[in-house]
C-alpha cells in the first residue's frame, strides 16, 4: 500500500509520452515506446508531473481519480439537466440527475483509467462538452459551432473519437422537419474542422518536419515520407 508500482506499459508508454510531450526527444530516442511513440503525447502529461512529485502511490491515486472526476462530472451534469428536465418536482430532479452522473462514472472506461491509462477519459472531455452543449434546448448555429469543435478536438486527441462522427449527422438533422439546414452544416463542419486543426496542429507539425507525414505511420501512401 501506497508504494508506486509502474508496469512496463505505464512507465514506457504514459509516463514516458508525458516526458516526450514536455522534452521533445527526436534526436536521442529511436521507437522508445514502440509504435506508440508516434500517438498524441500531450493528454500523458499529468501522469507524467504527478509521477514527479514527492508523493507515495495511494496519495497519487487519489488525486488522479480526483482529477477525472473534476473533468468529467460538469459536462456529465450539464447533459443529465437537458434530458433530466425536473417534471417532478425539484428535489427529484436532482436526485436523478445525481444519480445518473454517478452511472455516468461507473463505467468501465473510467474505473479502469484510474489505475491503467491517461489519454482514454481525458480525450473523451471535450466530447462530452460537445454532447452538453447539444443536449440543450433549440440548438443554434453558434453552439453547434462550438460543439462541432469540441468533436474534432476529441478526434485529435485520440483518433478513435470519430467513430462518434454519427452524431455530427444527428446535430445537423436536429429540428424540426426532416431537412438538414445548410447554415448548420456549414457551422459544423467548420468547427469540427478549426477544432481538429487546432488541437492536432502542434504535433501534426512535428510529425511533418520528422517524416513528411503529419499522422505518422497512418496514411503513408497519401504523404509519403
Amino acid at each position: 500500500m501506497g508504494v508506486w508500482g509502474l508496469s512496463w506499459d505505464a512507465l514506457n508508454h504514459h509516463v514516458y509520452l508525458g516526458f516526450f510531450s514536455e522534452s521533445p526527444r527526436w534526436h536521442l530516442d529511436v521507437n522508445a515506446a514502440s509504435i506508440q511513440s508516434w500517438q498524441y503525447p500531450y493528454l500523458y502529461w499529468p501522469v507524467f508531473r504527478l509521477t514527479q512529485l514527492p508523493i507515495d502511490g495511494a496519495t497519487a491515486g487519489a488525486a488522479w481519480a480526483i482529477f477525472l472526476c473534476c473533468l468529467m462530472v460538469p459536462p456529465l451534469w450539464v447533459i443529465t439537466y437537458g434530458l433530466l428536465p425536473a417534471q417532478a418536482g425539484v428535489w427529484q430532479a436532482v436526485w436523478e440527475r445525481s444519480a445518473a452522473c454517478a452511472l455516468g462514472l461507473l463505467s468501465l472506461v473510467v474505473l479502469s483509467a484510474i489505475g491503467t491509462t491517461a489519454n482514454d477519459p481525458l480525450s473523451v472531455v471535450p466530447l462530452l462538452w460537445a454532447l452538453a452543449l447539444m443536449s440543450m434546448p433549440e440548438p443554434d448555429n453558434r453552439r453547434v459551432a462550438v460543439s462541432g469543435a469540441f468533436w474534432g478536438m476529441a478526434c485529435a486527441f485520440k483518433i478513435s473519437n470519430a467513430l462518434s462522427l454519427p452524431l455530427l449527422l444527428v446535430w445537423w438533422w436536429r429540428g424540426p422537419g426532416l431537412t438538414f439546414p445548410l447554415c448548420r452544416g456549414w457551422a459544423l463542419g467548420f468547427g469540427a474542422t478549426a477544432g481538429f486543426g487546432l488541437a492536432y496542429a502542434p504535433w501534426g507539425w512535428q510529425l511533418w518536419v520528422q517524416t513528411g507525414n503529419p499522422f505518422f505511420p497512418f496514411f503513408q501512401s497519401v504523404f509519403g515520407g
